[in-house]
């Protein structure tokens, strides 16, 4: 899949899978589900949300608020072999699903077409290298916002809430009583949200039995903490970067013609862009480009297609191309020869 033109149908769908694939903290819950959400911390609520979500199966209705459209959503959330295996069907307007395994996200979208996509460690941005608290605290207010009904159910409302117009931030509605995220915001640093997605309705299966190798805090590859530069395989550069952002993975990708799609995807440990490089082409992005929250920017270095995309604010791609550059690569001057 060519980087920076499939924006649309595509990058929803992928969009919505992302919406539910919440933030996986990196330490240990500290605090069993059976707790008082009432003598919990923001983020002791925010660990036990997501422990909720690795180890409960659920289905339900939802919906979808985004660009003043509203679309009515089935999810099927099931844990399998200590992983999460989602489907995700849209009840109404054109037929689109999504359906995420372990290692691919697969979609049909509303003209029919599959797209497969394949995921990068396990299919979650945020796994790269978890979330610190103390971390987020630099570009982040997390607090509690009190409480609120969502589908006939009390929840604890808490807020990862941007400090600055770079990223985007969230507010979840966490069920009291499982732990489950009844309505996801993404939301600015005013808290006016942008998107929105909440269950109707929910029935709950049978957890699954928990999988001590799937809980457990598994080291990041070496390659995940390629930061703040490129490593040697590659020539581009990315300074200045967007505060607060750093690059944490990178790849190749090799295109059905032959070519070549350099990746590089950065990260403030919540909010996250990717930036490809490709040999330019005659249809390429130049300027900005959005679906809902997703924003693009593209530019032509050097022969080269530049483009960063991801779940922020169109400033922080425009920021973020316009420091891609080519290393200056020094050659070795020859040894003088002697008469």
């Amino acid at each position: 899949m060519r980087p920076g033109v499939k924006l649309g149908a595509a990058a929803l769908m992928l969009t919505l899978g992302g919406l539910l694939a919440l933030p996986a903290w990196s330490s240990t819950p500290s605090e069993p589900l059976e707790s008082s959400a009432a003598e919990l911390s923001p983020a002791a609520l925010i660990e036990r949300m997501t422990q909720a979500v690795r180890s409960r199966n659920y289905e339900g209705t939802l919906v979808y608020l985004h660009d003043t459209h509203l679309e009515t959503l089935s999810l099927d959330h099931r844990i399998k072999d200590g992983q999460i295996e989602e489907r995700l069907i849209a009840l109404s307007g054109p037929i689109r699903a999504v359906a995420r395994g372990k290692d691919r996200v697969n979609c049909v979208l509303s003209d029919g077409r599959p797209i497969s996509v394949e995921q990068q460690n396990g299919g979650r941005f945020l796994d790269t290298d978890g979330i610190d608290p103390d971390a987020l605290q630099s570009y982040y207010q997390v607090a509690y916002l009190g409480r609120a009904r969502v589908a006939g159910r009390e929840t604890d409302v808490v807020g990862l809430i941007p400090k600055d117009d770079l990223r985007y931030g969230y507010r979840f509605h966490i069920d009291r009583e499982t732990a489950l995220p009844l309505k996801s915001d993404l939301i600015d640093r005013h808290q006016a949200p942008l998107e929105q997605l909440l269950f109707t309705s929910i029935t709950l299966h049978p957890d699954a039995t928990p999988d001590p190798a799937a809980t457990a805090v598994v080291e990041p590859p070496h390659s995940v903490r390629t930061a703040p530069a490129t490593t040697p395989s590659s020539h581009w550069r990315f300074e200045p970067m967007p505060l607060g952002f750093k690059l944490v993975m990178q790849h190749r990708l090799q295109q059905a013609d032959g070519s070549v799609v350099e990746h590089f995807l950065f990260t403030d440990r919540l909010s996250s862009y990717s930036i490809y490089i490709e040999p330019a082409s005659a249809n390429g992005l130049d300027g900005l480009a959005n679906s809902g929250s997703v924003h693009a920017a593209g530019r032509q270095v050097n022969g080269y297609q530049i483009i960063a995309v991801g779940e922020v604010p169109p400033a922080t791609v425009q920021a973020a191309i316009a420091g891609v550059y080519q290393a200056v690569v020094a050659t070795q001057p020859e040894p003088e020869k002697k008469p």
